[in-house]
């Protein structure tokens, strides 16, 4: 029986005990009612969220450019409500957001922060706000593609040199960044300020440059990245100088004429070009062309296109070169030439040649003035070259004018002599000598 009733005892204790607690909490409540029905506190350093999701701004495709500025920010807030609803309110039991309801387009914004408690049921009235807005700028982000150029006014060729082209890879760049930001600019310019002078092909690496509006104003934007770029390669080409001597050349003249004593003009003689082969030599000479002599009488016109290689530089600019004669104190005369005058060059061996022609009169001789006054016909020769002639036959050459005694006249026209070429025979008499 006495164990009975200790258990008794305690029982009636610990229901004691729960029932002290339960009056306590209806007390307390019930003072808190009655005392102090509401209060006032002050919470501090509040994050701020800030999201896009589900607004006008998003649909629209506007984004944040000043993202940093608000990452970070808080508020303190004053709030009111019941003791027992916010007695123990922290900054973890409120919600701070930024209103976005007003941003319909680009631009920038001051926007109010509203606070709310993370607890639905609580009744909380928020007095205080500090700060009570924040200012965010919005724009729509895009992308540009401009091409990039250089400027290297420092770098320059070594003499006898040009610098023939300067390249960028890449030659162009991609940004991104605020719209109204992207739209100024035209343009990216890489400036170096290297000073060198180059003697072969040099490429420098940089990551320097500028952007510029369509009028090369510079342009320093905000918010525009790159993509991808990171630096560039300039690529400075060098070019060679060389010297192009030009002249023509004749044919139809005899072995001894001296071309240079013809009274010709021509319309460039030098030509500066550029070429990538940088072990060129600094002087060249060109033929032209090939001018038929016994076509020349002083009244010609030539005109010739200068060759060049493809990957070569006319530096002069002239691409033609036309070639004249000057007729002052030159005359021409009109001779006779016998067969006694013919005379042959390259005779095939073994081999007998006779003349069949025994004269030709009114050859046409220019010449000097001075030279063709005096000029006789037994000054005068026809050199008759059977260079390739080895068969038996009958041939007709053309008869070059030539004279032992002046080596600055030449004959005008077609002179043609018949030849027949025979074996030997010790009882051909009129057979032809060479000289």
């Amino acid at each position: 029986m006495e164990k009975v009733k200790n258990v008794r005892k305690h029982g009636n204790d610990f229901v004691l005990r729960i029932l002290s607690v339960i009056i306590a909490v209806i007390i307390w409540f019930a003072l808190s009612i009655t005392q102090y029905p509401t209060i006032s506190r002050s919470i501090s350093n509040i994050p701020v969220t800030f999201s896009l999701d589900g607004t006008q701004a998003e649909e629209k495709g506007l984004s944040v450019l000043n993202k940093e500025d608000i990452e970070d920010i808080s508020v303190d807030v004053e709030i009111k409500g019941m003791n027992y609803e916010i007695g123990g309110y922290t900054a973890s039991d409120l919600i701070a957001s930024v209103d976005l309801s007003s941003v319909t387009k680009e631009g920038t914004y001051e926007l109010d922060i509203d606070v709310r408690s993370s607890h639905t049921t609580d009744r909380v009235t928020i007095t205080s706000i500090t700060p009570p807005t924040v200012s965010v700028s919005f724009d729509k982000i895009t992308e540009k593609t401009v091409p990039v150029n250089v400027d290297a006014p420092l770098v320059t060729a070594e003499e006898g040199y040009t610098l023939r082209d300067t390249t960028v890879t890449p030659d162009e760049l991609t940004i991104e960044g605020p719209q109204n930001e992207i739209d100024k600019i035209s343009k990216a310019t890489i400036d170096l300020k290297t000073s060198m002078k180059i003697t072969e092909e040099t490429v420098i690496n940089t990551d320097d440059f500028k952007y510029y509006d369509e009028d090369d104003n510079e342009v320093k934007p905000s918010g525009v990245t790159l993509k991808n770029t990171k630096s560039f390669d300039v690529d400075f080409v060098v070019y060679k100088k060389k010297t192009i001597n030009l002249n023509v050349a004749f044919e139809n003249a005899s072995t001894t004429f001296d071309k240079s004593s013809l009274p010709m003009n021509m319309s460039e003689e030098t030509l500066s070009v550029a070429t990538p082969d940088l072990d060129s030599d600094e002087e060249e000479n060109i033929i032209l062309g090939t001018i038929d002599l016994t076509e020349v009488d002083l009244t010609n016109k030539y005109t010739f296109v200068i060759p060049l290689d493809d990957d070569e530089v006319n530096m002069s600019g002239e691409d033609q070169v036309t070639v004249t004669f000057d007729p002052t104190d030159y005359i021409s005369k009109d001779l006779a030439v016998s067969s006694d005058n013919f005379v042959l060059l390259n005779k095939p061996s073994g081999k007998d040649i006779t003349f069949e022609t025994k004269k030709i009169s009114g050859v046409t001789v220019y010449g000097p003035e001075s030279v063709i006054s005096k000029l006789t016909a037994d000054d005068l020769y026809l050199q008759v070259d059977l260079s390739g002639v080895q068969a038996n036959g009958s041939y007709s050459k053309l008869g070059i004018v030539y004279s032992p005694k002046y080596n600055n006249i030449w004959g005008y026209g077609s002179n043609e002599i018949q030849v027949v070429v025979s074996n030997i025979s010790n009882s051909n008499e009129n057979s032809a000598t060479e000289e």
